[in-house]
């Protein structure tokens, strides 16, 4: 397996991948249908973040708005209906306002007809000399000329409203050649206070080269290819200075409300139609213009970040996500790896505009991506991978159980091939006498013959998990866990693959006897510990994927070493203390295998517990007691027991001992005595 070209092709797909995604999203982008959609979308997440998310907004104490209220109109305000306002009354509040030392006053209302009363307004307008009126540029609509002659100046109403969802994000300052209300406001309010501009009012940096200035004051445009500049609104919780109308025309007012401040004239009654939507909801025309003031007084700008950027951003991101994606095998982790970083990117994004007031405006595109890489990626995955796991499948299907395999392919670049160090469970069988039963059979009938019993016998070893590593002839190696993942049931599946065999294998004797005229037994041996498992031989030539090491080996002599103690299973400690909880197992000796110098314990698997017969956990228990008399060189006692057990039960371990003991009482008990027997085969 060639790790670094896999790597590369992966580097490769993902490249395709993420451009093939990029066009997607740019083509969507454009599309007359679903550009609309992806727009609505955008602007979905702006109101959130307009709304939820911006800097600690407060009202500038500077800003006061004088309300055409619902108090004004009612009968307790005695003012009347709004459609019955008499200029009179502006000029009043005119008056009041200057005498109380107003900065600046802008008047919501357009006065495009002429009436009775204008002679006390214009007079009013004249005196006071500082009275911005607005006009409709949209309609083409402006204040009847005596009033335009005598204000301080005039500017258009009309914010902008987006054409996807009719909500005012923002003000153009300047359109043909003509001011917004507000900024012509603001420009005023700054001629007349230079040290409002000079010591409240900070210059804050702008990437932008384009906005709007007023005595050196820069107000950076939305973006660098937009002529608005964006509004911050308030939240709920902050709310503008406010006196009602009528009070502002009987003077029943605080004037410390009015001195030095910008004052706003404009409608908020209920009945009245000048509305607009924000993202704060609806709001009358007046708020618009006051809080498109407090925005430059209080230098919070909101600018949207270079879309070139953004598109780099995009690209770079795009192409990530799709490179982890693909390295991601398990779906379930795939989709939360792309919901994590999905959360991450637009908390990112929240927090990017909470703290510094700069916004992306392409969230959606970026949860289209998210979405198309989920898709492409595992539609990748399915043609181009697996094709190719389904043909790796049914050859290791061969070998391994259905399970297994499929956690392998889950999870195959764990799978180290070239060598690693791991705690595996070793297993060998071998047919006792196979040599004699061949000579005596022709080849094809020894060929069916080892079919059918080396079918039986693997069958049940993949149905426990376990990797058939190798046949010769009728020996069988096979391995637990070789692939990486440290299974802690490991040894205990291997000791039920092995009972299973036996049973089996009692089955099929009768067919062997049927068809060949004898029958077999078969002697295994189970051992657990650290080998390295890998692939061992001539690279592009021929290979195998085994295992190597001391305890593979002393497993294997656990095998013949059935032979010396009339047993069919024999384990080494390491399997016995794991699978203790389930497998009844006999303690037999503890022996000095061939070529090694260490001893070990070894038992002799028995069979499950609840299963095993009385008469055979008292032979065990009978047993064991005479091991007790061997160890501290008490041979009469243990010879007694051990004869006795062979007599009675006729028990291989015991005639094993009893051996022992004539040769022991023949050539005396060695001073020094130690029990360990050192086996001479293998």
């Amino acid at each position: 397996m060639n790790l670094k070209k896999i790597a590369q092709d992966k580097k490769n797909v993902s490249i395709f991948l993420s451009l093939f995604i990029l066009i997607i999203v740019l083509v969507l982008t454009k599309g007359s249908f679903s550009k609309e959609f992806i727009e609505q979308g955008n602007l979905w997440i702006k109101n959130i973040l307009f709304t939820k998310y911006g800097n600690n907004r407060t009202a500038n104490k500077n800003i006061t708005i004088v309300a055409i209220d619902n108090k004004t109109l009612s009968d307790d305000g005695w003012l009347g209906r709004f459609q019955n306002f008499k200029r009179s009354y502006y000029a009043q509040v005119i008056d009041n306002l200057k005498k109380d030392g107003a900065s600046v006053v802008g008047i919501d209302v357009l006065f495009s007809e002429k009436s009775e009363e204008d002679a006390s307004l214009e007079r009013s307008l004249k005196d006071a000399w500082n009275v911005i009126l607005g006009f409709s540029l949209a309609e083409n609509l402006f204040p009847i000329p005596t009033f335009k002659d005598n204000a301080l100046w005039t500017g258009y109403f009309h914010p902008y409203r987006n054409k996807y969802n009719d909500t005012v994000y923002s003000i153009i300052p300047q359109e043909k050649w003509s001011k917004a209300f507000s900024f012509e406001i603001l420009q005023k309010y700054f001629d007349a206070n230079p040290q409002e501009s000079r010591g409240s009012l900070r210059i804050q940096w702008s990437v932008y080269p384009f906005g709007w200035s007023a005595h050196d004051k820069h107000v950076p445009y939305s973006s660098s290819d937009a002529g608005d500049i964006y509004i911050n609104y308030l939240p709920e919780w902050s709310k503008f200075q406010q006196i009602s109308f009528v009070d502002a025309y009987n003077g029943t007012y605080d004037p410390g409300l009015v001195k030095g401040k910008i004052i706003l004239i404009g409608s908020t009654a209920t009945a009245l139609y000048d509305k607009f939507n924000t993202p704060q909801g609806i709001q009358d025309g007046i708020f618009i213009h006051a809080n498109m003031i407090n925005t430059v007084l209080n230098q919070e700008y909101i600018v949207e970040v270079e879309q070139w950027k953004e598109v780099i951003i995009l690209v770079a991101l795009t192409f990530l996500l799709v490179l982890f994606t693909l390295y991601v095998k398990n779906r379930v982790y795939q989709l939360l790896f792309l919901l994590v970083w999905f959360i991450i990117l637009f908390g990112a994004e929240i927090g990017y505009f909470s703290f510094f007031q700069r916004l992306f405006t392409l969230p959606i595109q970026l949860i289209i991506i998210v979405i198309l890489t989920t898709l492409f990626v595992t539609g990748y995955k399915y043609i181009y991978e697996e094709s190719g796991k389904r043909a790796l499948k049914w050859a290791l299907s061969q070998y391994l159980s259905e399970e297994l395999v499929v956690n392998i392919l889950d999870k195959f670049e764990e799978v180290k091939l070239d060598g690693k160090r791991m705690t595996v469970t070793s297993f060998f069988s071998d047919i006792a006498g196979f040599t004699s039963i061949s000579e005596n059979m022709e080849p094809e009938e020894l060929v069916r013959f080892l079919s059918i019993y080396l079918k039986e016998v693997s069958d049940i070893i993949m149905h426990d998990k376990g990797f058939i590593n190798k046949y010769e002839w009728d020996a069988v190696m096979a391995l637990w866990w070789a692939f990486g993942w440290d299974e802690k049931e490991q040894a205990t599946l291997a000791c039920r693959a092995a009972l299973a065999q036996q049973t089996k294998i009692q089955e099929i004797n009768e067919e062997f006897r049927k068809n060949h005229g004898f029958e077999i037994s078969v002697r295994m041996g189970i051992n657990k510990w650290v080998a390295v498992v890998g692939n061992i031989g001539s690279v592009g030539k021929k290979i195998e994927y085994t295992a190597l090491g001391d305890s593979v080996n002393t497993a294997s002599r656990f095998e013949g070493i059935n032979k010396l103690y009339g047993t069919l299973i024999c384990v080494g400690e390491s399997v016995m203390e794991e699978a203790k909880e389930f497998f009844v197992f006999r303690k037999l000796d503890s022996i000095q295998v061939k070529g090694k110098e260490k001893p070990v314990f070894i038992y002799e698997l028995v069979g499950e517990i609840g299963k095993v017969p009385e008469e055979k956990l008292h032979l065990i228990k009978e047993f064991e007691k005479a091991l007790e008399f061997y160890v501290v060189g008490n041979i009469v006692e243990w010879k007694e027991i051990f004869k006795n057990l062979h007599e009675k039960f006729n028990d291989g371990p015991s005639l094993t001992f009893l051996n022992r003991c004539g040769k022991l009482i023949e050539d005396g008990v060695p001073e020094g005595w130690q029990w360990v027997y050192r086996a001479t085969e293998k």
